[in-house]
């Protein structure tokens, strides 16, 4: 009865948030602030992977990622766990919509594959997506509620809609057999998918590879392969794509742990073009932007082994003008934001003063966000 109680609770807690009224906004339940705001976390120790913290936001104060190891969602600052079938594994949400679809994964214990699944706060247990485990499980969805799955060693991505398959998106031809699927950066409202693809190159004497940003459209055009960023030669990396067909990603030299944050802009067909990165770190990254305004945010970086430039710091940059920096949860502890809305919120993990790593959530983000002096 205690479980059913809670699940009948949480799910009025988000009926709340989504209402016939339209969406609540940020500003509207809360008031603007001048410092990240940490979630709750669930009880036991932290650990290192999947990583604390927000990986999607939905609408009104819903947001969802990990806590623990474990997928949760969280309203306002209230931390629910997701009922994945093993109790052991490690799992998390990655996404969700505008209408409270929840996508995430989990990896049964004892195993090295991943379980794509879609749950809504409420529900008694999560819903796998079919096809069985993957190796590889990155996961989106978009307002339609069509779900995008793939991962590392892939050689397809596949779209869902009702639970069911509805598209299989192939690699490009041109790039040849020795391809597989890097990472999946996302699907947008039109459905539009984007991707990271490795190739082997061949005949080189020994192992190289380069990667390739690649856009499906969601009208089922052909595959587009997108200009490396940067002039190619590093990893080219896609983190999300928004409506207008705008992609964000990061442009990255492994050797030398250098991050170019990269932008490719509709209608697409040039190399794109980096927004710079903070006056205070050497590198930066983009990992999100947001569905309509713009909006990317990302992390200034160093490389782990230079402490001059001090910790990471979470950034956002408003879609034009310089990259501007997130307020830290602790002065000279580390942080990151992944995902942004389009009422103006941010989230990621930040580190506080006792050096645990948080979930947070940076409201009215654009009002907080400075240019570093």
């Amino acid at each position: 009865m205690r479980r059913m109680m809670a699940a009948i609770g949480a799910a009025a807690a988000l009926a709340g948030l989504i209402s016939a009224a339209g969406p609540a906004t940020a500003s509207a339940g809360a008031a603007c602030r001048t410092a990240p705001t940490a979630l709750g976390a669930l009880p036991g120790t932290e650990v290192a992977w999947p990583k604390e913290g927000v990986r999607a936001l939905g609408r009104g104060n819903l947001s969802v990622g990990s806590s623990r190891g474990k997928a949760v969602y969280w309203t306002g600052t209230t931390v629910h766990r997701v009922p994945v079938p093993d109790s052991r594994a490690e799992s998390e949400l990655l996404g969700v919509n505008q209408r409270g679809l929840m996508v995430g994964r989990y990896r049964p214990y004892g195993t090295t594959t991943q379980v794509g699944f879609t749950y809504r706060a409420g529900d008694a247990s999560v819903t796998e997506l079919p096809g069985g485990a993957q190796w590889g499980g990155d996961l989106d969805v978009n307002d339609s509620g069509r779900v995008v799955a793939g991962g590392y060693g892939d050689r397809t991505i596949r779209v869902y809609a009702d639970g069911a398959l509805e598209r299989t998106l192939t690699l490009p031809e041109e790039l040849g057999p020795d391809t597989y699927v890097y990472t999946v950066g996302g699907i947008n409202s039109r459905g539009d998918v984007v991707a990271t693809v490795q190739k082997v190159e061949p005949d080189t004497g020994g192992r190289v590879e380069h990667s390739y940003p690649v856009l499906w459209p969601g009208d089922e055009g052909p595959a587009q392969i997108l200009p490396q960023a940067g002039g190619g030669g590093n990893t080219s990396w896609v983190a999300g794509i928004a409506a207008d067909g705008t992609i964000v990603g990061s442009d990255w030299y492994g050797p030398g742990y250098e991050w170019t944050p990269w932008v490719w802009s509709a209608p697409l067909g040039t190399p794109g073009s980096s927004p710079g990165r903070l006056s205070t770190h050497p590198y930066a990254s983009l990992d999100g932007v947001s569905p309509t305004t713009g909006v990317a945010v990302g992390a200034a970086r160093s490389h782990p082994d230079d402490a001059g430039n001090g910790a990471d710091q979470a950034v956002l940059w408003p879609g034009s003008g310089p990259m501007l920096a997130l307020p830290r949860l602790a002065a000279g502890q580390a942080s990151e934001a992944v995902a942004v809305s389009d009422d103006d919120r941010a989230g990621g993990s930040a580190v506080n003063a006792s050096g645990a790593t948080r979930a947070v959530v940076w409201t009215c983000a654009s009002r907080q966000a400075y240019l570093p002096s």
